[in-house]
């Protein structure tokens, strides 16, 4: 029920936990992770373990039953080692999650969807890689849903983005109060904060226009891109009025690179137009 007077509510400090052991031996200062049947264990290559931490002191539960012996664990960063090749992890991976190799070793990709996240990269140097570790490390800010796929599509970005659903795969770009009168030939830009295709390109005006039609062009630097020219008609326009096109080639943006609108057509009217960009991210 409700309360009705103060409560002496048991806090914890967050940084330190006991779980029931497996049926094994783990060592201080190892990889610790809770396995599908709930039980504390050492970090290993496998999907499906939830890792929650450093091992704090060894514990021998070998020859024991599941849950004989517990286990101490400790939220925070640790140092461990770091993988070779393809998997090795340099600070161009600071943020991003890595990967359990084994219970003291740490990859880059998921192998393929083999591994389980271990925690996510904080620095890197020479003796290894800092690991911020922990139960809520691994909680994504919009509902936990990566947590709930175990993170493994975080190394295929256009999964990720496919499993976060809701538009979270799209950039949107606008370009506002474009002249549009033809004579002027404005020329608006901005610049993509992203590497990907443009996909769609809106406009919508602020009045009628007068005399012709206005168009509107759109260049990745020099180049248009192909079927990327909206042609916004005279005839019955009013404020509100948006068209679109489909780019179908000569799309593709890299980050930092220029996007321009042209303004063209013989409109004579002094109306403001606005673009939006839609972009899907390559990576």
């Amino acid at each position: 029920m409700a309360l009705t007077k103060d409560r002496n509510t048991v806090s914890r400090s967050g940084e330190q936990f006991s779980y029931p052991l497996a049926a094994t031996k783990v060592y201080a200062g190892s990889i610790g992770v809770i396995n599908a049947s709930g039980f504390l264990t050492k970090g290993s290559t496998a999907t499906g373990l939830k890792c929650v931490g450093r091992i704090s002191a060894q514990v021998d539960n070998s020859a024991g039953l599941a849950g004989d012996l517990a286990g101490e664990v400790e939220n925070g960063i640790f140092r461990w080692k770091n993988s070779a090749a393809a998997d090795a992890i340099t600070l161009a991976e600071v943020g991003s999650v890595c990967y359990i190799v084994d219970d003291e070793t740490v990859a880059k990709t998921s192998g393929t969807g083999t591994r389980s996240p271990a925690g996510i990269i904080e620095d890197v140097d020479s003796d290894g890689v800092w690991v911020r570790m922990g139960q809520d490390a691994l909680v994504a800010p919009a509902g936990a849903l990566l947590a709930a796929n175990n993170l493994s599509d975080l190394d295929t970005p256009a999964t990720a983005r496919a499993n976060l659903g809701g538009g979270a795969d799209k950039i949107i770009l606008e370009i506002r109060d474009i002249n549009l009168v033809g004579a002027t030939a404005e020329v608006k830009r901005t610049v993509s904060p992203v590497a990907g295709t443009i996909d769609k390109i809106y406009s919508v005006i602020d009045g009628a226009l007068t005399t012709g039609a206005a168009t509107l062009t759109a260049k990745i630097g020099a180049v248009a891109v192909t079927d990327g020219v909206i042609t916004v008609a005279q005839a019955a326009s009013a404020a509100g009025d948006v068209d679109s096109v489909t780019p179908s080639a000569a799309k593709t943006v890299a980050a930092g690179n220029v996007i321009s609108i042209t303004v063209g057509g013989t409109n004579d009217a002094a109306k403001l137009g606005h673009v939006v960009l839609v972009i899907t991210p390559s990576a």
